[in-house]
């Protein structure tokens, strides 16, 4: 890293300079050691006050540690370096105070040490400190395994366009870039040859050439402000002489003032306001994730010292601890543990700053680079290739099978929809008849089935059939009779060891245990009942609960299986609790092949049972109390709703009811636990709206503009956090859907080099693929080893093959032919 220092006077104003949020988007008080106060103004003043005992005048010695662009350096790094400058320039001991600065994607720290040594009243003798800390920076850029700058290496070699402190200030207050006006000075002055054609070459660039009060040439803007020839072209005073004559025979800074309203106004950088806007929003956003970690690590210090004090014996008892000497080894654990637990906070504010160096440099690439949105409006163009081509609803039956039955359609329309009106039965029919006529009396005769039953009278009449209310009440029955049947349950010894070895590994992970809700729910599920449920909220930890019962069956020496509706869930099921796991069309089929891979005394835990139909449901049920095996219900019935009719899982909880986890643990901030809450029990307005209040919502004019911006924050957050970090765009539409796979896609590949495209067909129309497309499997395939809802990265795109590596499993590829 480059290390740049200074000795130096004016703590208050070098406070000022460390602490300024204004030009830093995050500024960190990393250490104040050695002195009284805890605080820089105060420490700096304490140096001060220090040296007036002596004949010192800077008694500050200023550091500065600039990694290269886009490296990720630990706090353990800067530390490291920052105490090898101690050791080479003999400043070990001294009082010193450390501070992060973080800004535009980049992230440095300025170390400032006291010079005096207050033991002996005098300042330490700083020799020849830059030649050590140029050798020192060397050889951190070869620890560290960087690209050397050439600089080191030959100092013919160094950036000619280089500033210091003075020149970024004074760039700075005239609103330039410093890189770029040091290189325009340094094109003046080698691109001519003579007085005449420098200071043509100066009036061009907006200066006027003339005679400084302090240094011999100067160049004027256009707001009057004089800039060192010397200094900004990098040359020195006598060659300017030489090129330009004696500086007597130029004009003063006061005589060309009257013509500077002649010169070409420079246009100051035009940041556009969106790209602000979205900056401000992503450091505040930053800076409030900032000061909930430490908030939340502080919380835990706390609860973890308490735990720690309630271990130890009070009293008598302690009295006799403390004579026999065995405090010493509880101890030395709670040392270890502190340690352990400063190392883990430390990690995660790495982490989280890492996250946030990463997103700010992806936004600062689209400003810069592309401007913020002008790449992603050429990619709302869709590709005509790739057409979105809906399959046809799947019905059973034929134009001329309705026309010549049309009660065949009820079973159709029940099989989605618990009831429904004669609106829902003829928009059924309309899928196959086309005339009107025809239509009406269809659902004319429909309507005057024997099969329906009204659930509803009146001028807007609602009807079921008798199949689905016969197995609503087969469903009730068998429910009933599982809740109150009684089969094994588990010892109380073995849902408190389970219970202790969960807390003890969620102490280890982040300082947690079970909450009291996590224990209620656990002595349910794990009574006698042979039907027990968890009602449980989006992140309230029905995914740790069940991996705790997981564990308390085992020990007991019960089978637990899982199973779920989508393949996905199933596998998220299984790996969150460990409970070997399976869909549930898997488990009928199982069932009529004639295999029983549940015996009696087994307990099948259903995830995300809110989604299952009634008829599914009635029939897993069934099998479950013919078999004598327990079942356990465990979702949201306020989530997903079933694809196919019916509420049962609500049904159920209402008839013999439920544990329930309300306090949600996924979310960390409160507003956050009251946001999902208001979603789970339909205050959707209330709920957005607090989002809206953090700017966590994003409002569009029309449907194209939320396209596009939701394509650009996709796009931005790809970059900075990388493609295997989980993201996802949703739509309610699968037209939009669409649409934005191909936008996102198409800027994806303008920002990266593209790779070639193969055209295959799909079920919905030709689809371009190309290495490193990210694709989502549509339905289980036993043959290929996939299930619905599975992710995956596309290795290799040809003619004919695609290949596959899937998400989380380790070195697993598929190969696909589209056309088989």
């Amino acid at each position: 890293m480059i290390i740049e220092a200074n000795e130096r006077a004016f703590g208050a104003e070098l406070a000022r300079h460390l602490l300024n949020p204004r030009d830093n988007d995050h500024v960190t008080v990393h250490a104040i050691d050695g002195f009284v106060a805890d605080d820089l103004f105060g420490a700096f003043a304490e140096a001060e006050a220090i040296s007036t005992a002596t004949r010192c005048k800077k008694y500050l010695f200023s550091v500065s540690l600039n990694p290269p662009p886009d490296a990720t350096v630990p706090v353990e790094v800067f530390e490291a370096v920052i105490a090898s400058i101690e050791t080479q320039l003999g400043l070990k001991g001294q009082p010193h105070a450390i501070v992060f600065h973080e800004k535009n994607g980049r992230r440095h720290a300025h170390c400032v040490w006291s010079k005096i040594d207050a033991t002996q009243m005098k300042a330490i003798n700083l020799s020849h400190y830059k030649r050590k800390l140029t050798r020192l920076s060397h050889d951190i850029y070869l620890a560290q395994g960087w690209d050397v700058p050439q600089g080191f290496l030959d100092r013919d070699q160094r950036d000619p366009n280089r500033f210091d402190r003075v020149e970024a200030g004074q760039a700075k207050r005239a609103k330039r870039d410093p890189k770029l006006t040091k290189a325009q000075f340094r094109r003046c002055w080698e691109t001519t040859d003579n007085r005449a054609a420098f200071e043509a070459a100066l009036r061009d660039a907006g200066f006027v050439l003339a005679r400084g009060d302090r240094r011999s040439f100067v160049a004027v803007d256009a707001n009057g402000k004089p800039w060192s020839l010397s200094r900004w072209c990098g040359v020195k005073p006598k060659d300017l002489r030489a090129k330009l004559g004696g500086p007597e025979r130029l004009p003063s800074v006061e005589d060309v003032l009257p013509i500077l309203a002649e010169l070409p106004r420079t246009n100051t950088p035009n940041t556009a306001q969106e790209f602000l806007d979205r900056r401000n929003s992503l450091v505040a956003r930053q800076r409030e994730e900032r000061r909930v970690l430490l908030e939340r690590q502080e919380a835990r210090r706390i609860a973890a010292q308490k735990a720690r004090r309630d271990t130890l014996p009070k009293g008598v008892r302690a009295i006799f601890w403390k004579v026999a000497g065995k405090f010493q080894e509880p101890v030395r654990a709670f040392e270890e543990e502190v340690t352990a637990a400063k190392q883990r906070d430390r990690a995660e504010q790495q982490r989280l700053i890492e996250q946030h160096l990463a997103e700010r440099r992806a936004l600062d690439r689209d400003a810069q680079h592309l401007g913020l949105s002008k790449r992603f409006r050429h990619a709302r163009g869709l590709d005509p290739r790739q057409r979105l081509d809906l399959p046809a609803d799947d019905q059973p039956f034929s134009k001329a099978e309705l026309l010549r039955v049309p009660a065949l359609i009820l079973g159709v329309v029940s099989q989605t929809k618990a009831d429904f009106n004669r609106t829902d039965i003829l928009r059924a029919l309309a899928k196959k008849i086309e005339d009107p006529l025809a239509l009406g009396q269809a659902a004319d005769t429909a309507m005057r089935s024997e099969e329906l039953i009204v659930t509803k009278a009146g001028n807007a009449p609602r009807h079921t059939t008798k199949d689905y209310r016969r197995t609503e009440d087969q469903l009730r029955e068998v429910t009933q009779v599982q809740a109150a049947s009684r089969g094994v349950a588990v010892s109380d010894a073995h849902v408190k060891a389970a219970m202790q070895k969960q807390d003890r590994a969620m102490q280890r992970e982040f300082g947690g245990k079970l909450s009291d809700e996590q224990r209620i729910a656990l002595h349910h599920v794990l009574d006698g009942s042979q039907l027990t449920s968890v009602v449980g909220l989006a992140g309230a930890g029905k995914s740790t609960m069940l991996a705790t019962a997981n564990d308390a069956w085992t020990r007991q020496g019960i089978k637990v299986h899982g199973a779920a509706l989508a393949g996905k869930a199933a596998d998220g099921l299984q790996d969150a609790s460990g409970i070997p796991s399976r869909t549930l069309a898997s488990l009928e089929l199982s069932w009529k092949n004639g295999f029983d891979p549940i015996a009696a005394g087994d307990v099948l835990v259903m995830d995300e049972a809110g989604m299952i139909g009634t008829r599914q449901m009635a029939r897993v049920a069934s099998k479950l109390n013919d078999i004598g095996a327990k079942l356990v219900l465990v979702g949201d019935p306020d989530q997903l709703q079933p694809i196919e009719a019916g509420t049962p899982f609500r049904d159920v909880v209402r008839n013999v009811g439920a544990a329930h986890l309300t306090e949600i643990h996924r979310q960390r901030e409160d507003w956050q636990k009251h946001a999902s809450r208001d979603l789970s029990e339909g205050r959707i307005e209330t709920a957005v709206q607090s989002y809206r209040d953090k700017d966590a919502v994003a409002h569009c004019d029309t449907g194209d503009a939320a396209i596009e911006a939701l394509v650009a924050a996709y796009t931005m957050d790809t970059e900075a956090e990388g493609a295997a970090q989980s993201r996802m765009a949703f739509a309610h539409r699968r037209k939009d859907v669409h649409a934005l796979n191909q936008s996102i896609r198409a800027a994806l590949r303008d920002r990266d080099d593209p790779q070639p495209e193969t055209l295959f067909q799909t079920e919905t129309g030709k689809r371009a693929f190309a290495t490193g497309d990210r694709l989502v499997f549509g339905r289980n395939d036993r043959d290929l080893g996939v299930k619905n809802g599975m992710l995956g990265t596309v290795e290799e795109a040809e003619e004919g093959r695609i290949t596959v590596a899937l998400d989380g499993v380790s070195n697993r590829k598929v190969k696909i032919d589209p056309q088989s």
